[in-house]
C-alpha cells in the first residue's frame, strides 16, 4: 500500500519554498536588480507669474521699463516642476528713458526663492534698449503633495 504525502510534510515543503522565494527576492533587491516601487515626486504648479518692477518714471510720466506690474498667465501657464526643483523665469525689458537704469536685485515671493545671481542684474540698461533679458533661477518649494501657486517676482531698479 502506498503511503500518501502527509499534510505536515506538504506544509513544511510549502513553507520552505516560500522562504526560498522571499530570500531570493531580498537578494535581488539588495544587489539592485529588483527595485521597490517609490511614490512619484510631488509637483509644484505655477498658475501665473506676476512681475513687479520697483522703478522711477520718465519725464513723460511712464515707468523706466514700462508698466510696473506685469501679470503673465497665458504664455504657457500653468507649468509644473518637481518639488524642490530649480527653474528659470525670464522677462524682457525695454529702457524707455533717456538715461541708463540698472536692475539691482530680484526677489521671489514666499514660498519660492531666487537662487544664484540672476542674468541681467547689476548691468546698466542703456536708453532705447528694447530687448534686455532678465533671467531668474527660482527654487520651487519642497512639498509633500501636488501644490499650485501664483509666483510673485520683484525686480528692484531703485537702488541696491
Amino acid at each position: 500500500m502506498k503511503r500518501s504525502f502527509g499534510r505536515r510534510r506538504l506544509l513544511a515543503l510549502l513553507i520552505a519554498i516560500a522562504a526560498v522565494v522571499v530570500v531570493a527576492l531580498l537578494v535581488l533587491i539588495g544587489i539592485g536588480i529588483l527595485r521597490l516601487p517609490t511614490p512619484p515626486t510631488p509637483s509644484v504648479t505655477v498658475d501665473e507669474v506676476q512681475w513687479h518692477i520697483l522703478q522711477g518714471t520718465t519725464s513723460f510720466g511712464i515707468g523706466w521699463f514700462g508698466p510696473s506690474w506685469r501679470n503673465i498667465s497665458n504664455a504657457g501657464f500653468p507649468i509644473s516642476f518637481p518639488s524642490g526643483a530649480t527653474f528659470a523665469m525670464e522677462l524682457t525689458l525695454s529702457n524707455l528713458d533717456n538715461v541708463n537704469h540698472t536692475i539691482y536685485t530680484a526677489v521671489a515671493g514666499t514660498p519660492f526663492r531666487v537662487t544664484g545671481t540672476p542674468q541681467g542684474i547689476n548691468h546698466p540698461v542703456t536708453p532705447g534698449s528694447d530687448e534686455w533679458y532678465v533671467t531668474i533661477d527660482v527654487l520651487a518649494p519642497s512639498v509633500s503633495s501636488d501644490s499650485s501657486y501664483d509666483l510673485s517676482l520683484t525686480l528692484n531698479a531703485l537702488g541696491s
